[in-house]
């Protein structure tokens, strides 16, 4: 079972705008429009989510406040009566 550390996902998401400047300088041929900032933000912030649930299982819930400069990922618990 691969377990991972709060250093190495903290690490992984420092690289991501080194990976978006490598992928700038080789453009892509295809004709679809490119990704804007806001709906790059939202993928990865879904992406995270998804593998949040694919490691801990359960519904995760994203929020990303630009307004605040906050972004929350946090696994929905059931609401108790």
């Amino acid at each position: 079972m691969t377990t991972i550390t709060r250093r190495a996902a903290l690490g992984a998401l420092a690289s991501i705008p080194d990976i978006g400047a490598a992928t700038e300088a080789f453009p892509s041929t295809g004709s679809t429009t490119p990704e804007t900032i806001d709906d790059r933000i939202r993928r990865l912030a879904g992406e995270l989510s998804a593998a949040m649930e694919g490691m801990h299982g359960g519904a995760w819930r994203v929020t990303v406040d630009h307004s605040a400069g906050f972004a929350l990922i946090v696994q929905q618990r059931g609401v108790q009566s």
